[in-house]
């Protein structure tokens, strides 16, 4: 590893608060000339030129690297004058703990949160060096599964998988329901109950249950079948569903959801297990306290966005009034009274979907929250009213499906990003917008582009967005997600036919340190 260095990026951040200060960001600083191609060769390697691999390296590149270095010389005396003892010494040991954490890490930046400084982002090998405990560095994930109940709502032979071995005695002998199959054989595996996601039931059909997006089937015998009495029997003890065709148990964050046939009669029941994860919001602890903007988070479904939501709102509502409008009681769970994943929160029911608009504009102003909280936004008047909310002072943290780029083309939802609008220009305003694209598109090419179509028509945001950070999640990633601190200008590159900057950020979900990367999305 490097001993001894001193990383100038560390040093923008010790001296400036600047996290992301590049070199010639650096230069400009100690008002010396900046580097002529950093830019350009920066792009280049960003579009996976390989700049340094042909052999023998072309003069122009030697060049490069012999400027850099006499630029670093120059730098050299004033950074010297500037951080002469004991802050120089901490900064050369936080730049040999982070070249070790860089190459443990494959080149992301170890972060954390200076909790002195609002939370704000900060490198974590110069924090734990210079003011240790003012960093929050991350939280390990404590998973609360809470699936007895649903397990016991299964007739006795749809939940043997369900149930380790040796509790099985015990938990058949007090819930279940009589079987006819007293000789039946006990089942070949147990499947893992905190990796479980789903369970499927549907009449005539083998039972199944889904685990990190991999089938398993409940019944290694292919003759057993759900039977329209196994239905009724879960349905019964569940109650009524709604119209939404969802029921939940009491205290408890677990959504079934029924499939029913054109007589209206229940052929099939979902089981989507809930849980709590504490501390899967720490990633965003900059963008939850630091800030009072308005957070939108993105995924398809199963993609742990509820998850997210509930840490997050149980963190905010530490400090705020935050309001939790709850369709389905999706977040909070079944009951009256709200489940403890969201601490201090308070909850308003929504009675139906076509509701949930009007329950988010009655909060506003009956309510005064400081923030809302609204798990699933997914219909124009949904949009509209998060609107209202926002142009009331009122921040929010919401969900919907898809990313970014998707949002935009989904003419329901993209005024969640300001919405899209389509303009007529004249001559001289067309190639001048030409123009613009031209050296956007080089800039990101990291070259120049010889021409670029005109066009009279310019499609372009239409207004300031309701949420102003993205959060975009993954299935099968649930420790890496992508966030745009910036939607505005997102959209707006997006429309320009370019690509935007973006953070990635990484969690170890053992020890809860976070590393992150800027990309190009």
């Amino acid at each position: 590893a490097l001993k001894g260095t001193l990383d100038t990026q560390l040093v923008g951040e010790s001296v400036w608060g600047e996290v992301f200060l590049g070199f010639n960001g650096l230069l400009t600083k100690l008002e010396l000339p900046q580097h002529p191609s950093k830019d350009f060769v920066h792009a280049r390697m960003k579009s996976g030129v390989d700049l340094f691999a042909e052999r023998p390296i072309p003069p122009s590149y030697l060049e490069y690297a012999a400027l850099d270095v006499s630029l670093l010389l120059q730098a050299a005396p004033p950074l010297q004058e500037m951080l002469a003892g004991p802050t120089l010494t901490n900064l050369i040991q936080a730049s040999d703990s982070r070249a070790v954490s860089a190459a443990a890490n494959d080149g992301a930046r170890a972060i954390c949160f200076d909790i002195a400084d609002d939370y704000k982002i900060a490198s974590a090998d110069l924090l734990r060096t210079m003011r240790p405990n003012d960093g929050f560095y991350g939280e390990e994930l404590v998973i609360q599964n809470e699936t007895d109940e649903v397990v016991s709502l299964l007739p006795n032979h749809l939940r043997k998988k369900l149930v380790p071995k040796p509790e099985q005695d015990m938990l058949f002998g007090i819930l279940a329901l009589p079987s006819n199959d007293s000789n039946e054989e006990e089942e070949k595996t147990t499947v893992p109950l905190d990796r479980l996601s789903d369970i499927t039931l549907d009449i005539g059909r083998r039972p199944q249950c889904w685990i990190n997006d991999e089938r398993v089937f409940l019944c290694d015998d292919e003759s057993k079948l759900v039977s329209s009495d196994d239905i009724k029997s879960v349905a019964r003890k569940l109650g009524e569903f709604g119209s939404d065709n969802r029921a939940g148990l009491d205290g408890k964050l677990h959504r079934f959801s029924a499939m029913r046939n054109r007589n209206g009669d229940i052929s099939g029941i979902t089981v989507r297990i809930g849980r709590n994860v504490l501390g899967n919001a720490a990633m965003l602890m900059d963008l939850l306290v630091g800030t009072e903007k308005s957070i939108l988070i993105l995924g398809e479904p199963g993609s742990g966005k509820t998850t997210i939501v509930r840490e997050a709102t149980r963190q905010l509502a530490k400090s705020k009034n935050v309001i939790v409008v709850d369709t389905s009681n999706e977040i909070a769970g079944d009951g009256m009274i709200p489940h403890k994943c969201i601490g201090l929160a308070r909850r308003m029911m929504v009675p139906s979907l076509d509701k949930q608009s009007s329950v988010m504009v009655e909060c506003v102003q009956n309510h005064t929250p400081h923030v809302m909280i609204i798990d699933e936004i997914g219909r124009p008047q949904e949009v509209q009213a998060a609107r209202t909310v926002k142009q009331r002072g009122v921040r929010m943290i919401a969900s919907a499906h898809g990313d970014l780029r998707k949002l935009l083309k989904n003419k329901d939802l993209r005024g969640l990003v300001g919405g899209v609008e389509s303009v007529t220009m004249g001559d001289v305003m067309a190639k001048e917008e030409a123009k613009r694209k031209q050296r956007l598109a080089g800039d990101e090419a990291g070259g120049e582009i010889k021409s670029f179509s005109v066009s009279k028509t310019k499609i372009q945001r239409g207004g300031e967005p309701t949420f102003e950070i993205i959060v975009e999640v993954r299935r099968g990633a649930r420790h890496e997600w992508k966030i745009v601190t910036d939607s505005a200008n997102a959209v707006d590159r997006i429309l320009d036919g370019v690509n935007y900057k973006a953070q990635l950020r990484t969690r170890d979900p053992d020890t809860g340190n976070i590393t992150l990367e800027l990309v190009d999305s």
